[in-house]
Order: C-alpha cells, then structure tokens, then sequence
C-alpha cells in the first residue's frame, strides 16, 4: 500500500486533524473541562460585579478600594488565554493550569489588602467569591489530573509537532544556500570573464614593438649574465679562499675580503659597480693564483686547481669578462631608455593598471571561490539534515497513526 503524502507546507494541519481523529474521546473529555473553566472564571467575574452593587452599603473612604479591588480581579481573570478548540495541546492546557494557579496567587494578595476594609458589608459577596475560586480550583486540579493520567499519548503525539519548525528551518536554509550558492557562482562567471578582458588587453599591448624590443634586450642580458658566470668558473677555489681566510689559516696581506664575500653572493653584481679596468676583481684573481701556485692549500684537486690557474690566466689575457661586463653595462643602459620610451608613451602606466586590476580579481576571485566552497558545504550539510530529520520524523508519525506517511518538500529555487 502506497504511503499517504502530504506536502510541508500543509503537515500541520493534516496531522492535528488526524491526532484529534484518534484521540477524539480525549480531545472531548478535555473540551468539557476547559468549558467549565470558561464558565468558571465568567462566574468570577459576575461575583465582582455583585461587590459593586454593594456600593451603598460602603462609605466613600473604602469604595475605591472596593471598586479597585473588583476591576483588579476582573482584568486578572482577563487576562488567561482559554485555548480555542483548534488550540487545544498539552502546552496550552499547562499554560491554562498555571494561569489559573497565578490567578488564585493574585487574588489573594489583593483580598489581603482590600478586604480588611470594607469586608464586614460584603460578607454574602465575599463567600460567594470563596465558592466560585473553590469551584475553579477543583476544575484546575481535574483538568491537571486528566492531564497526568490520560493526556500522555496525546501528548506524546503533539510533541512530534515541534520538530516540524526544524524542517522548515532546513528547508529554508537549503533555499538560501543554494541562492547564495547561485549569486557566487555568477560572481566566480562575471569575474573570470573581467580576468580574461584583462589578459587579452596585457597581450594586446605586449604586442607593441617597444615592448618587443625590451623582452629582446632584456634575454640578451639574462643569456650574457649566464656567460659571465661560465666564464667565472672556479667558485670552488673562491669559497675554498674564502673559507680559510675565516679561519684565518692563511694570511693574504692586502686581500678585500668583504668584496669575496659580496662577488660569492652576486659575481655580476660586483663587476658592473666597478671601473671598466675591474681593479677589484683583477686583485682577487692575482690573489687567488698566487696562493693556488705556492702550493696546495687551498685543499684542491690537482686537476681543478691547474684548470683554475688557467681560467685566470685567460681572463687576464682576452679581457673577455671586461668586455662581457661592458656589454651587460650597455644592454642595462639600452633597456633603461627602452623603459623610458614606454613610459613616455603612457604604456607602462596602462601596465601597471592591468596588471594591478589583475591582482585584485584574482584576490576576489579567491575569496569568492572560498564562499562557493563554504556555501556548497552548507548546502550538503542542510540537505543531509533534512533527510535525516525527515525520516525520523515520518517514522514516528507513521507508528502513531498506524499508517505509512511521507513528508514531500518542494524547494524555491
């Protein structure tokens, strides 16, 4: 047998009419009692308006405090809510109860302060009143017990009703993340087309000659830096010079020892600072191949030590690294007016905003994609719970109404 479907939106009031079906004698049982609470506590009120028709039997001094004393009374019995019929549950008729108890708590206080003043007039109305709270009290105390001993299935029954907002909630939740989830993802689409615009226009601007013509200058410099460092090829015997300087195991008079250390870190870099004659650098090789020619102290292969001398000796013959130097020293100059030209023409500027336009859609592009991933979890999460809460909540309806039962939810998107 198919199970019986009903939509969220309409559960509620599905479900009350099938628990008022089921447990109909109850639900009778329980109208009766709050009927006769109605009707004593309206009782009440026409016992008060019975005080005030003593009114000629009490001096001026107490009849505002007798008039006071009845409208007080009156507005507290206003002031409990009787569930109507379609209100009626387990969480009303508690609420009734207690309204009723604070009710005789009011009442009392009151009686205390007023009655000692206008008590001996009224003493018919008085124990009129003492009946009628007498009667209320016993319709309280039966309604509490019916409660105790037979309400507790019905109870029971309506407690499955309060998980109904949690699926609402759920639902809602799936609805706004996946909302959310769409507002993202068209942020992620509008920000990558913005990203795509912008590396065309880097691509299309790149494309002007001058530009060209820096990128050329600018590889002629990065392959002659790498065939200076070629030619520089005996690092080895500089660190080995170097490290036994430190230990101050050989003494070199007239060695600048804080030039070694700066041309180990950057050899091109200390050439280019210097004069076009590199005195500097000319030291250091003489110094070097007279303590690689006084003997072995440096500690090297024979072989390297005989292919170092012989580097040095080139460099001092040729001048090949001078003439690598001067070289490097023109191609920087050369891609320094090429840097300027650009600039002249406002196109290192268009760069830079390019460029800088970039950096912040790919800074949003990052967090947007962190809020999809957040909103994706979220999404899955709430889904998961809903399935979850949903099951539960239809297997113990289904076991109550002794019927299967499912819960269709249909989402807004």
């Amino acid at each position: 047998m198919s199970p019986v479907e009903v939509d969220l939106e309409e559960f509620e009031e599905f479900y009350n009419e099938r628990i008022n079906e089921q447990f109909y004698k109850i639900k009778r049982a329980t109208k009766k009692l709050i009927y006769d609470i109605r009707n004593s506590l309206i009782d009440i009120k026409i016992c008060m308006d019975h005080f005030l028709d003593s009114q000629d039997k009490i001096d001026q001094k107490s009849l505002r405090s007798l008039n006071l004393f009845s409208e007080r009374i009156k507005s507290y019995v206003d002031e409990i809510e009787i569930p109507e019929e379609e209100e009626i549950n387990y969480s009303n008729l508690i609420e009734l109860i207690n309204s009723i108890k604070k009710l005789f708590k009011s009442i009392n206080v009151i009686a205390r302060k007023s009655l000692p003043k206008f008590q001996k007039e009224v003493q018919t109305e008085i124990k009129e009143l003492n009946y009628r709270t007498r009667k209320l009290q016993k319709k309280q105390a039966m309604l509490d017990s019916f409660l105790r001993k037979k309400y507790g299935d019905v109870k029971n029954a309506e407690d499955l009703l309060k998980k109904l907002p949690k699926l609402i909630s759920l639902k809602e939740n799936i609805e706004n993340s996946k909302s959310d989830l769409a507002s993202f993802e068209l942020m992620a689409e509008e920000t990558n087309k913005s990203l795509e615009k912008l590396n065309s226009e880097i691509i299309n601007l790149e494309k002007n000659e001058l530009f060209k013509k820096l990128e050329r200058e600018r590889e002629k410099l990065f392959k002659l830096k790498i065939k200076i460092n070629d030619e520089i090829g005996f690092k080895k015997a500089l660190k080995k010079l170097k490290f036994e300087l430190d230990k101050e195991t050989i003494h070199i008079s007239n060695i600048n020892l804080n030039y070694l250390r700066n041309f180990l870190k950057d050899p091109v870099a200390m050439l280019i600072k210097e004069s076009k004659d590199l005195p500097k650098f000319s030291a250091l090789l003489v110094h070097l191949r007279h303590t690689l020619e006084e003997g072995n102290i440096l500690n090297l292969k024979t072989d390297t030590k005989v292919k170092t001398i012989e580097q040095i000796n080139k460099i001092f013959d040729k001048k090949i690294i001078h003439e690598f130097i001067e070289e490097f020293k023109n191609l920087r100059k050369n891609i320094k007016e090429i840097e300027q030209e650009i600039k002249d023409a406002g196109l290192s500027e268009k760069l830079k905003d390019f460029k800088n336009k970039i950096s912040i859609n790919t800074a949003k592009l990052e967090h947007i994609q962190l809020d999809v991933d957040r909103k994706n979890k979220d999404y899955t999460k709430y889904l998961e719970s809903l399935k979850e809460e949903r099951e539960i909540l239809q297997k113990a309806i289904s076991d109550i109404l002794q019927e299967d039962l499912k819960i269709n939810i249909t989402f807004e998107f």
